[in-house]
């Protein structure tokens, strides 16, 4: 395994992404300690195959609007970052 500080990791960031393509392993080091591992993207990676069966999903949607409906869904916000704030809040 390749070990490497950010600062040589911010220099060498291609040659290291050509090793770990080619089946290196790659850490990289804050100070002395470990912060994140370099991983190859394989074809299987790339497919999202959800265990959650349609059905299941369809249900929820249906859920989510009869709470919507019924007025029992807390308004978090317009955007994610509005909904992380007003979460942190309670």
């Amino acid at each position: 395994m390749k070990l490497v500080n950010i600062s040589q990791a911010k220099t060498h960031l291609s040659s290291l992404i050509e090793a770990v393509e080619q089946g290196e392993e790659v850490m990289i080091l804050r100070g002395s300690r470990p912060a994140v591992t370099l991983l190859k993207v394989t074809e299987a990676d790339l497919h999202f195959n959800p265990e959650i069966s349609m059905k299941r999903l369809e249900e929820f949607d249906l859920e989510i609007e009869r709470d919507r409906k019924e007025g029992a869904l807390l308004f978090l916000g317009d955007t994610g970052s509005q909904a992380v704030d007003a979460l942190n809040r309670d």
